[in-house]
């Protein structure tokens, strides 16, 4: 931060794992920093003032910090072997299947899920993906549904030649109305709010996301996540997280190369 801070970078990551659960500390004081800057530029304030106001958890202050310091890289077609898993997962499917992205930053991995389903021959079975994310930008992004190629760079062409529309500008393109279709976005804080609207849920993708929450707060999210399946329902977790649900009493399923960690069925009564 150009100068001398007034507000110490531990106290505004403080701030964030309050409102977020997220932890920024050990090592990603540059993130911290950036995210201050664009924050402040967002609101056209003083990145100290701004600090200052966070600091003080002035709401709107907090929420523009959550929004710019939050990490949000994604992209289409992240972990391939866990997206064909939910596609044979979604052809065994006898009736509509609830989705939820959890985390899902600015859209990518839900309308991915939903090119999945697709390519399973699921259009018009009534199938429903909901997407969250603590940050209103990020969901304004992904409510947009227009990407560029770093989005894109893992995307099979196929797939983009089916589900993807050209736009006025030759290196974006826009998701197309099919995949829209069965994708909705909603704000939802995976530290503190309750179940999303739509629980219990067939999936529940949270990949790469609890990397960033400290050990007991990735504890607690896995619990909500769990209590957010169905009896029979798979939980998604990116492959570094798999350790992190060890102790939860959910069957691990291989599936060509994906890991599905399953609810088991409850005992009939």
């Amino acid at each position: 931060m150009d100068g001398r801070p007034t507000v110490a970078l531990a106290e505004l990551a403080r701030v964030l794992e309050e409102a977020a659960g997220v932890s920024l500390a050990g090592g990603l004081d540059r993130v911290l920093e950036h995210g201050l800057r664009e924050a402040a530029l967002a609101l056209g304030e003083d990145p100290m003032a701004l600090a200052r106001r966070a600091a003080a958890r002035e709401p709107d202050a907090v929420a523009a910090l959550v929004d710019h310091a939050l990490v949000g890289e994604t992209a289409f077609w992240r972990h391939p072997p866990q997206l064909a898993a939910i596609g044979r997962l979604a052809r065994r499917a006898p009736g509509a299947l609830s989705i939820w992205c959890a985390g899902c930053a600015s859209g990518e991995e839900p309308y991915g899920v939903a090119m999945a389903l697709l390519d399973a021959g699921r259009e018009g079975r009534g199938d429903r993906i909901l997407g969250t994310d603590v940050s209103e930008r990020a969901l304004a992004a992904a409510r947009a549904g227009i990407y560029g190629p770093r989005s894109l760079r893992g995307l099979p062409d196929f797939l983009a030649f089916r589900w993807l529309e050209p736009t006025p500008a030759v290196d974006r393109r826009r998701v197309a109305d099919p995949v829209r279709a069965l994708v909705s976005f909603a704000r939802h804080n995976l530290a503190a709010d309750p179940l999303p609207a739509g629980a219990p849920f067939d999936v529940v993708l949270c990949r790469n996301v609890l990397i960033y929450f400290e050990p007991a707060a990735a504890a607690a999210v896995l619990y909500r996540l769990v209590a957010a399946l169905r009896p029979g329902g798979a939980l998604v977790l990116g492959p570094v997280e798999l350790p992190l649900a060890s102790a939860l009493a959910l069957d691990r399923v291989e599936d060509g190369g994906a890991t599905l960690l399953v609810r088991p069925a409850e005992p009939p009564r």
